[in-house]
């Protein structure tokens, strides 16, 4: 036989039969058949058997798959064959295979490699789609085991999109065109569209290791029932020096003397304990000021600070501590926001009468309480830029009366 026909075959499609998740696949096929002088084979019923293979040569003991059809019918020697009706065509179409065809005893050479078309008996499912464009619809794919494609949404008819295997009322879904939800057992947690996402019930922001943060840009802004919340936009603790803030003498015949124009950077102490580093003039009714520009939107500012009340204090012309706001280093339209002045009941036992000054010595004569406030200022906002002034007014030396700041926070809003 092998000497009287040429085998001419030309794959020229392939098709799925599947009638469920594990229908049996099938691979269509028709070839030519023609004598050894070209003309075609006559008309008739054969019996042909065809094989599968790995390579393109070798005994046909090697063939992965096989299958023999009886009364293949044969017109001006064209046929057609229906692949794996009898025998399974369970191969994996993940590599090249080659067809073989046998009719009698020998098969016919050479082998021919099959096309790239019937690769896709791999992708084989129930009722999956793999168009050459439009959606691809997949729906019995598992992949890494875990996420089930194509999962309707819990509770919506019509909605579609990633399930998990086992539990598919949890997943990642889209109920309608821009509309994306996270569903856990049912529940939406999270809706994203393209205003913005939405979370459904209470936000934790952290991992194991407790370290979770939120972080927003220099315009960012959190709001609760639309009101907007303070934003902290700067810390000064003086750890590895004054952060910016300078030192001014007062003016001949100024008392506070916020209104000088020449400064220098202001000094830093260390002051043990939970007080940490300071701001700490070299000489009383200095003033320390810093220019602040804040990028971003806000009507309010807030600053916060330590200011600590050194050594005596004493009553006699009322020693004062002050915090203000400025739009200039020059003092011009100054506004104080915060002021006190010491007790002209002093004694050992503390300066101040309020409950809220904390007592200790943190610094000079140690007959003498230090003592210290948590100042709280706030102002309206008239731009981005804007100083901070903090001082005091002594009548003293600072060998018998002085003040520092620390741990100056600025907020705005």
């Amino acid at each position: 036989m092998k000497n009287i026909f040429k085998l001419f075959i030309l794959i020229l499609m392939q098709c799925f039969v599947a009638q469920n998740i594990n229908a049996q696949a099938s691979l269509s096929i028709q070839g030519i058949l023609k004598k050894s002088n070209g003309v075609a084979v006559d008309d008739g019923l054969y019996t042909i058997t065809f094989r599968l293979y790995e390579q393109e040569t070798g005994s046909v003991s090697n063939a992965i798959w096989s299958e023999t059809q009886s009364d293949v019918e044969v017109f001006s020697g064209i046929y057609s064959a229906v692949l794996g009706q009898s025998s399974p065509l369970n191969v994996p179409f993940d590599q090249l295979y080659y067809l073989g065809v046998t009719i009698g005893s020998s098969e016919l050479t050479p082998r021919i490699l099959l096309t790239s078309a019937p690769y896709a008996l791999s992708l084989i499912g129930a009722t999956n789609q793999f168009p050459s464009s439009g959606k691809v619809i997949a729906d019995s794919i598992v992949v890494n085991g875990g996420i089930t494609v194509s999962a309707g949404v819990p509770g919506v008819s019509n909605g579609s999109g990633f399930g998990f295997t086992g539990d598919n009322d949890s997943g990642l879904f889209s109920s309608g065109d821009g509309n994306v939800s996270l569903f856990s057992n049912s529940t939406k947690v999270l809706d994203v569209d393209p205003i913005g996402a939405a979370v459904n019930g209470n936000l934790s922001i952290s991992n194991t290791l407790n370290t979770g943060n939120v972080n927003l840009t220099s315009n960012g802004t959190i709001n609760y029932g639309g009101l907007k919340d303070w934003r902290l936009v700067d810390i000064d603790d003086f750890t590895s020096g004054p952060d910016g803030w300078n030192q001014y003498d007062k003016l001949q015949g100024e008392h506070i003397g916020w209104n000088n124009p020449s400064g220098g950077s202001a000094p830093t102490s260390d002051f043990a304990g939970f007080a940490g580093r300071v701001l700490l003039p070299t000489s009383n009714n200095h003033v320390l000021k810093k220019a602040f520009n804040i990028s971003g939107s806000f009507t309010q500012i807030k600053v916060k600070f330590r200011y600590y009340y050194l050594d005596s204090w004493g009553w006699g012309t009322r020693d004062a501590a002050f915090g203000a706001f400025c739009q200039n280093s020059s003092g011009t339209n100054i506004r104080i926001s915060w002021h006190k002045f010491g007790n002209s009941a002093n004694n050992n036992n503390g300066k101040f009468t309020s409950p809220f000054v904390q007592q200790a010595n943190f610094y000079g004569t140690a007959g003498w309480i230090d003592e210290f406030d948590t100042v709280e200022m706030t102002a309206k906002a008239d731009g981005s830029s804007f100083w901070v002034y903090i001082g005091s007014a002594l009548d003293e030396d600072t060998n018998n009366e002085t003040y520092a700041v620390g741990a100056v926070e600025v907020w705005v809003r």
